[in-house]
């Protein structure tokens, strides 16, 4: 009885893992290119929320003030290198900088200053009993009561609609080009 040579199992296993390698890049989504230049599909959006072109993710130097943005508040576009650290802010922040954190996943939520302390103090009990990835702040430039923004969406709102903002949270964050874990 002959033996088969060590050499052909070599081969034989060889052959076996480069199928299977190319049978899973071929078959997983690793490796295939997404359109930038939109945001993130998902399986139900929540009604209101409007999708923007993306405009760009490149940085620029920190003080910067860019013009370009295609939303207000901005969702996508040039931003400073660092990003905020997520939580709950009395005064505002820097688009620039909240760009960056849009890019990461966030969820920018914004008000005008003259809401109601009701208002106020239910937007800030929804991002304290869920701190991941969320940024509470003021915003004079925003164009309603509340605005939400995450990469490449945002939802205006003229009267409070909280169940609507807690949809919005689950459906959007962490959808941004860079996922990271903060």
């Amino acid at each position: 009885m002959s033996r088969i040579h060590p050499i052909v199992w070599v081969f034989i296993a060889t052959i076996i893992l480069i199928g299977a390698g190319v049978w899973f890049f071929t078959r997983s989504d690793f490796g295939q290119k997404t359109d930038e230049s939109k945001p993130e599909p998902v399986s139900k959006a929540v009604e209101g929320t409007v999708d923007y072109p993306i405009v760009g993710r490149e940085h620029v130097p920190e003080g910067t003030t860019v013009t370009t943005y295609n939303s207000n508040p901005p969702s996508s576009g040039p931003h400073w290198p660092a990003p905020t650290k997520n939580g709950i802010y009395d005064s505002s922040l820097s688009d620039e900088q909240l760009v960056h954190n849009l890019e990461h996943g966030y969820i920018w939520i914004s008000y005008k200053s003259d809401v109601g302390d009701d208002v106020k103090n239910e937007l800030k009990k929804i991002v304290g009993d869920d701190t991941w990835k969320i940024v509470l702040e003021p915003r004079d430039k925003d164009e309603t009561m509340i605005a939400l923004a995450a990469w490449g969406r945002v939802l205006k709102l003229d009267t409070p609609d909280y169940n609507k903002i807690k949809a919005f949270i689950r459906t959007y964050r962490n959808r941004g080009p860079e996922k990271t874990p903060d």
